[in-house]
């Protein structure tokens, strides 16, 4: 396909929960915002194999994706449009660190987001409280049937 003939671009985020917190990144370039591990995918990549190398080369983190947490589509930026597939997700193994692409990172609870601690999610074009209490929301019922994890192999 002409690349020219692409309507939007698809980026992928992933959900990183561990010992009740959320693992958010400040980002370096605009948008300078604090938000989950992700980007957008290469050319032709699947988009459950593009959430482990953005996990991989933000966090160092190794990971096994348990579900699709939320897809979503609306303009970013400036007249452009992007499509992301959310994923839950959990660390199988790795060591942290942080890529270039990032200047700090939190490990964050539910309620500190809510309090506006230590971080405040305030940016229009960001992510919400909302859309982490998703994700948690999906954690308990995935921990209270694991038949709904996905079985698929990357």
């Amino acid at each position: 396909m002409n690349p020219s003939k692409h309507t939007h671009q698809v980026a992928v985020i992933a959900y990183v929960y561990r010992d009740g917190k959320f693992l958010l990144l400040k980002r370096n370039h605009p948008p300078r915002l604090w938000a989950p591990p992700g980007g957008r995918l290469l050319p032709d990549e699947d988009p459950r194999q593009g959430i482990i190398r953005e996990v991989k080369e933000e966090t160092g983190f190794d990971i096994r994706i348990l579900h699709t947490a939320d897809v979503w589509f609306g303009e970013w930026l400036e007249n452009s449009y992007l499509m992301s597939i959310d994923f839950l997700v959990e660390i199988t193994g790795g060591d942290f660190r942080l890529s270039e692409e990032h200047s700090d990172y939190c490990w964050v609870s539910l309620e500190q987001l809510i309090n506006g601690e230590p971080i405040l999610l305030n940016d229009p074009e960001g992510f919400q409280i909302a859309d982490f209490q998703h994700a948690e929301g999906l954690l308990k019922l995935l921990r209270q049937d694991t038949s709904l994890i996905e079985k698929r192999k990357v």
